[in-house]
């Protein structure tokens, strides 16, 4: 269980760090992809990763309950 709170700590200061103003500034460019500027796609896409995130672990700790 200490394994788990470990990496529950260490993915939530990933998108802490992730959302903050240095990483978003490495995006922030006038780029389109498909007109659609390129920090939408950085943060769209690290929001559903993070949600991956959370889902795995929920079922981590589900399974690791169950047995």
């Amino acid at each position: 269980m200490k394994k788990v709170l470990y990496l529950w700590l260490l993915f939530f200061f990933m998108g802490f760090v992730m959302i903050n103003f240095p990483f978003l500034l490495i995006f922030d460019k006038f780029q389109l992809i498909f007109n659609i500027p390129l920090i939408y796609y950085y943060l769209i896409i690290g929001w559903l990763f993070s949600i991956m995130v959370v889902y795995v672990f929920v079922k981590k700790i589900d399974r690791d309950e169950n047995d």
